[in-house]
């Protein structure tokens, strides 16, 4: 299942992968565990790519979440919370650090979600991010 992020511009509907935030990049407002969390604009520049993408519309229930880093990392936490309702957590898998990270999502009904995750890199750092999206 494939998750994308719609944009318009120029009156035309065109669809592109959100970034999330990379704690290594410039170590400026950001990523950092302790340091508060990127602006959405500041996505780009951090690249961090996340599947669902911040913004998405999914067409269904997405099967999983997916991270990728521009360096190793070991994806730590996720938690997905339906508007309104508690957080759920997800059971991430222990596995080495790797540039792509995944963890298996739960069967979300229609609806508004937020995703917030927490990796770590093989020097201890953390990142977090969020991930707002709406299933279908």
């Amino acid at each position: 299942m494939r998750h994308l992020l719609p944009i318009v511009a120029a009156g035309l509907f065109i669809a592109a992968p959100a970034v999330a935030q990379d704690a290594h990049a410039g170590h400026g407002a950001g990523a950092h565990a302790g340091h508060g969390q990127a602006a959405a604009g500041d996505h780009a520049a951090h690249g961090v790519v996340t599947s669902p993408a911040d913004g998405a519309m999914t067409d269904g229930s997405p099967d999983w979440f997916t991270a990728t880093f521009p360096h190793p990392m070991t994806l730590k936490a996720v938690t997905v919370t339906a508007q309104g309702r508690a957080a759920v957590t997800v059971p991430v898998a222990a596995a080495a650090a790797t540039t792509r990270v995944s963890a298996d999502l739960p069967t979300l009904t229609p609806g508004h979600y937020v995703l917030n995750w927490t990796a770590q890199g093989a020097d201890g750092h953390e990142m977090t991010g969020a991930v707002r999206f709406m299933v279908h």
